[in-house]
C-alpha cells in the first residue's frame, strides 16, 4: 500500500455503473485502497443513495440508459446537500465536446474506458486528497470561529463571578439606548457599591473578599427579572440595567436589592462579615445618551456614601 494514501483509507466511494463488469473491475481495484466502496446500478438508484451515503468521492458512468450520467450530475449539483461532492464521469467517449459537457454539468475530472487501473487510483486518490483537505480546512475554520467565539465571549466576561463585565455591558448599553430611541420607552440603570470592601480584604484576606462579591452578585442575579442584567462594573462596583422600567420601579428594586443585602449575614471562618450597598439609581430617557445617565448613576452613588453609606440615592424627577 503506498503509505502516502493511508490516511485516505476509509473514505467512501460510490460507484455509478448500469454494466456489471465495470463496477467489478473498479471495486476491485479501489478496495486495495481501504476505501469504503458502496454501488448503485442506474442514475436513478443513485440519486436515492447519495443523500444518505454522503459519500466522499463519485464514479458515474456517463452512457446509462433512463437517467444518463450527466443528468444525474446536474441534479446532485442542484441539491444544495450533495453539490459539493466531487464527480468523476466514467465514460468511453472523449470527444472534446463530450468532455467539455461533462464539465459543464458539475464534473472535476474523467476517466476513459477500458480502464487504466494506474490512471484510476491517481485520479481518485488525487481528489479523495483534495476532498480531505478541503473538509480539513473547514473544519479548522469552524475551530477557529469557535475559539474566536470564545475568546470574544471570554473578554465580556468577568471571571469571578460570572456577569459581564465593562466591555460586555458597554455593548449592552449601547443596545438598550438604540431600542429606546426606538420605542420611546426609558430605562433604568442600579449603581451599587458593596460598602467598606477594603476593609473586609484587609480583616479576613483577598480570598474571603472574593467570596463576599461572589455572594452579592448571586444575590443581586437573584433579585432581578430575568430580562434585567447585572454586571460587575469595576472590582466592588455593580451595573443592573433594567429595561423599559420607570424611575420609580427603578428606585423599589434598589431598595429591596439594599435590604436584601443589609440582613445577609455571612460566615467564613467562624467570623461574621455584615454586608451593606450604597446605591445610585437613574433612569435614562429615550434622548439621553447612556453614559451620561451613568454619570448621573455614579454622582447619586457618591451622594449616598458621603451620607453615610447603606442607602439609596436616586436623580430627582423633573
Amino acid at each position: 500500500m503506498n503509505p502516502k494514501s493511508d490516511d485516505l483509507s476509509g473514505m467512501q466511494i460510490l460507484l455509478v455503473d448500469d454494466v456489471p463488469l465495470n463496477i467489478e473491475v473498479l471495486f476491485q481495484t479501489l478496495k486495495l485502497k481501504n476505501y469504503q466502496i458502496s454501488m448503485a446500478n442506474s442514475g436513478v438508484k443513485a440519486l436515492e443513495l447519495i443523500p444518505e451515503l454522503l459519500p466522499d468521492l463519485i464514479l458515474l458512468d456517463i452512457m446509462m440508459p433512463g437517467m444518463d450520467g450527466i443528468e444525474t450530475c446536474r441534479r446532485l449539483k442542484d441539491d444544495e446537500s450533495t453539490r459539493d461532492i466531487p464527480i468523476i464521469f466514467i465514460t468511453a467517449k472523449t470527444e472534446t465536446e463530450d468532455v467539455v459537457a461533462g464539465f459543464k454539468a458539475g464534473g472535476v475530472d474523467y476517466i476513459t474506458k477500458p480502464f487504466h487501473l494506474e490512471e484510476v487510483l491517481a485520479r481518485v486518490e488525487t481528489h479523495l486528497r483534495l476532498r480531505k483537505t478541503l473538509r480539513d480546512k473547514d473544519n479548522l475554520i469552524s475551530e477557529l470561529r469557535d475559539t474566536h467565539e470564545v475568546l470574544m465571549n471570554s473578554a465580556r466576561m468577568d471571571l469571578l463571578t460570572g456577569l459581564h463585565n465593562r466591555l460586555g455591558l458597554e455593548e449592552k448599553l449601547c443596545q438598550e439606548q438604540s431600542r429606546s430611541q426606538r420605542t420611546g420607552k426609558s430605562f433604568s440603570m442600579i449603581l451599587a457599591d458593596i460598602d467598606h470592601i477594603n476593609k473586609i480584604n484587609e480583616e479576613f484576606g483577598m480570598n474571603i473578599g472574593d467570596q463576599v462579591i461572589i455572594r452579592t452578585a448571586v444575590i443581586l442575579t437573584e433579585s432581578v427579572r430575568n430580562h434585567d442584567l447585572v454586571s460587575r462594573w469595576s472590582s466592588e462596583e455593580f451595573l443592573i440595567l433594567l429595561p423599559e422600567t420607570a424611575l420609580e420601579d427603578a428606585k423599589l428594586l434598589a431598595e429591596k436589592i439594599r435590604s436584601c443585602i443589609e440582613n445577609e449575614k455571612l460566615n467564613f471562618n467562624q467570623n461574621q462579615i455584615a454586608l451593606t450597598l450604597s446605591i445610585g439609581v437613574n433612569n435614562c430617557s429615550p434622548d439621553m445618551k447612556w453614559d451620561k445617565c451613568l454619570a448621573g448613576a455614579q454622582e447619586c452613588l457618591r451622594q449616598a456614601k458621603k451620607l453615610g453609606r447603606n442607602r439609596l440615592v436616586a436623580v430627582e424627577n423633573d
